[in-house]
């Protein structure tokens, strides 16, 4: 972790925003702790707060939207080359789309918190026709959340960054999980109360007929 926060602090902005754009493209490159090393640095005066999370930001909305126009051109190909090292591809692909016609754009906003599921939400999108301003509003929100959450632990816990490298991936987990688990209730009541509106909705429509006659 010492290594990354020196290379930040040699390098700058630009290795920030160059790692955060290639882990969102799929490269093996750990954004999460470049993140927990700027927040670090922004605690020790070495960088600003602003332009760290803008260019954070910027760089995961400019990876997700690549793979969001590739998959509105491309369709299921790229969804299947994403799973192309899957011991069963056809059953992630159908997974993911189960998932996304579930939660839709709401999954951006926690997908970059869970390994192999950021990699798919922004194709989906684009697979599903999603429009362009709805998918960038999505996107927009999720990498603020993304970038603030772990450069914020950065920022607090800068005196223990080994620690917190250690613990991030794990806490990022349970925020998703609760997340989700809030995601999930919200989806069930809006269903709950669409079928509650549907029959009251054909009732009305059947005693205004009634009436009429």
């Amino acid at each position: 972790m010492n290594a990354i926060v020196q290379f930040v602090l040699k390098h700058g902005y630009s290795v920030l925003f160059a790692a955060l754009f290639a882990h969102q493209i799929g490269l093996p490159v750990p954004g999460p702790l470049f993140l927990l090393a700027a927040g670090a640095l922004v605690r020790n005066g070495k960088l600003s707060l602003a332009p760290a999370l803008a260019l954070a930001v910027t760089a995961c909305v400019l990876a997700d939207w690549a793979w969001y126009e590739a998959g509105r051109r491309l369709g299921d190909r790229v969804l299947h080359f994403v799973h192309r090292l899957a011991r069963d591809p056809d059953a992630h692909d159908r997974r993911a789309k189960e998932t996304f016609a579930r939660y839709g754009l709401l999954l951006l906003l926690l997908c970059k918190f869970v390994p192999g599921l950021d990699a798919v939400v922004p194709p989906m999108a684009g697979t599903s026709r999603t429009g362009r301003l709805r998918f960038l509003a999505a996107e927009l929100a999720g990498a603020c959340l993304y970038s603030g959450v772990y450069a914020g632990l950065g920022f607090v816990f800068s005196q223990d960054l080994n620690r917190t490298a250690t613990c991030a991936s794990s806490l990022g987990k349970v925020f998703a999980a609760v997340a989700f688990a809030g995601l999930s209730i919200y989806v069930v009541r809006k269903h709950v109360r669409w079928h509650r509106f549907v029959p009251e909705f054909e009732w009305r429509g059947l005693d205004r007929k009634s009436s009429k006659r």
